[in-house]
């Protein structure tokens, strides 16, 4: 290989952490021990939040060295310092709440100290289901937006999130479920962060290993030096990536670390 790998990005769900079994499977843990005694940086990559991982001990038992969470929104080291953070601009949060409010529909905040949302309804509980997390806790949203706000989750079709996102034009969309959208400062995402993390070490991106499996991995996995799309991700992922391994639950992170000679 032309250049060595220095640091490693993984998703979660569907990557380090299975869809069936909600754990990550025996291997993954080698694989990652083994990655990091190698010299390796690891990192986590996710649309979940700091407060997700932790509540649900998604990954306990892993070593990471630091995790960008919301998706590339807020950036962590191994201590929970915050080393980056790209919040939505206030006027826009507290619009989207608004509107929100007004038209009866859920709306999830996350900030750097706190995650919660509005109201619990069966949009709600049909996609965190999915993603087999409970849902927040519920609070008064306006209370947050004292704080930046680094991700807005709503829970609408294709068609309804045209309107809320017309009243925040300095924001994008990433989509993890049917009805789950994360709404995301424009200039944020993963592999703005990735890039933000990876100056910091002072490591070439193409130095670097990206895992996913959706299409809040895609740019990723395109930034990366090599991108891995896991073998039950999507179609879009799997172009986007250098390369297609075997799913989360056939070992399929191991195996593509193999495949590449860095374990």
């Amino acid at each position: 290989m032309k250049h060595p790998i220095k640091a490693a990005f993984f998703d979660i769900d569907g990557t380090l952490v299975s869809l069936k079994s909600k754990v990550y499977p025996p291997s993954t843990a080698i694989a990652l021990k083994r990655l990091h005694e190698n010299g390796v940086l690891l990192f986590v990559a996710t649309g979940r939040s700091r407060f997700e991982i932790e509540s649900e001990h998604l990954l306990d038992g892993l070593e990471f060295d630091g995790y960008l969470t919301n998706n590339g929104q807020d950036a962590y080291d191994a201590e929970g310092k915050l080393l980056y953070g790209k919040p939505i601009a206030p006027k826009e949060a507290a619009a989207i709440l608004d509107w929100a409010e007004e038209n009866g529909h859920a709306c999830w905040m996350v900030s750097s100290e706190k995650s919660c949302m509005n109201r619990c309804n069966a949009r709600v509980l049909e996609a965190m289901e999915a993603i087999h997390t409970r849902p927040p806790e519920l609070c008064d949203l306006h209370e947050m937006l004292q704080a930046p706000i680094f991700k807005i989750v709503l829970f609408l079709t294709q068609e309804e999130m045209s309107i809320p996102m017309s009243l925040a034009p300095s924001c994008r969309t990433t989509q993890w479920f049917e009805l789950g959208h994360d709404v995301i400062s424009i200039d944020g995402g993963k592999e703005n962060a990735m890039a933000d993390i990876l100056a910091r070490y002072g490591i070439p991106q193409n130095e670097s290993i990206a895992f996913g499996d959706s299409e809040n991995d895609i740019a990723m996995l395109r930034a990366a030096g090599i991108g891995v799309a896991m073998g039950n991700a999507t179609k879009e992922a799997m172009e986007a990536a250098d390369y297609v391994t075997d799913d989360c639950d056939d070992d399929g992170l191991l195996h593509a670390l193999e495949h590449f000679s860095l374990i």
